[in-house]
């Protein structure tokens, strides 16, 4: 391992080691006023995925922040996962982050298994990055995740090479599980449409923003598919990025 490889990687392990552990108000209402205000909402809920984390409650993984180098003139980024480790069932999952800016700073990824000293993966991502959302297929870096194993990815904005103090790091905790035979049924005989809505409901994070991000690449200006990323973002306090 590189001085500069070795530098990084601790101070990633550094990072995980500091990782924080982290009532509706009822009201009289008509009895046929609050049946149509329960269907309504029941309508409303249906037309985005809804989200529900399993692992709620477990050590928080994500880092990065909204107000992380605002005023620096480096380019705001964020990782979209939620604040505990989110999970797939894919070997290669995709992995989503947000740049506010377009830059040519260089842009390092780095995934870490069980010993956070040696990488799995440490690799710089090619071309200039335009502003949005961003993805990472792991299929393209030729990376497999084990069943039952969590793992920690890293994204870092380089802007001083030499001085990699000034990294700008986000990243997110990811797991994958296997699939159990009646969640392998449903998925079977889900279309692609409904994909999101199965997968958030399992609690598959990475699957679930992946199948309706795909969806979105495309039908760009697809409305009601933006709408439905934007509530899963939402729902694990990544509304702002809307």
């Amino acid at each position: 391992m590189t001085a500069r490889t070795s530098i990084f990687v601790c101070g990633l392990a550094m990072l995980l080691c500091i990782a924080v552990w982290a009532p509706r108000d009822s009201a009289a209402a008509d009895p046929v006023d609050a049946k149509s205000a329960a269907s309504s909402a029941s309508k409303k809920k249906s037309s985005v995925p809804m989200f529900l984390q399993k692992n709620i409650g477990s050590p928080k993984t994500r880092l990065g922040g909204a107000t992380r180098g605002a005023d620096d003139g480096i380019p705001r980024t964020e990782a979209l996962v939620p604040e505990e480790t989110g999970q797939t069932l894919k070997a290669q999952p995709v992995v989503y982050w947000y740049l506010s800016e377009k830059t040519k700073h260089r842009i390092d990824f780095t995934l870490i298994g069980v010993d956070p000293i040696n990488p799995i993966l440490e690799t710089t991502l090619e071309g200039e990055f335009e502003p949005g959302i961003q993805q990472i297929r792991l299929e393209d870096l030729g990376v497999e995740l084990d069943e039952g194993v969590s793992y920690q990815w890293f994204v870092a904005l380089v802007s001083h090479p030499e001085q990699r103090l000034h990294d700008r790091i986000i990243g997110g905790g990811i797991e994958r599980l296997a699939t159990s035979p009646e969640l392998r049924a449903k998925l079977e005989a889900t279309t692609p449409s409904d994909a999101p809505f199965v997968l958030a409901e399992a609690g598959l994070w990475y699957d679930a923003l992946d199948a309706v991000s795909q969806q979105i690449v495309k039908s760009p200006d697809d409305a009601t598919l933006l709408a439905q990323r934007a509530a899963l973002l939402d729902q694990v306090g990544l509304g702002q990025l809307n």
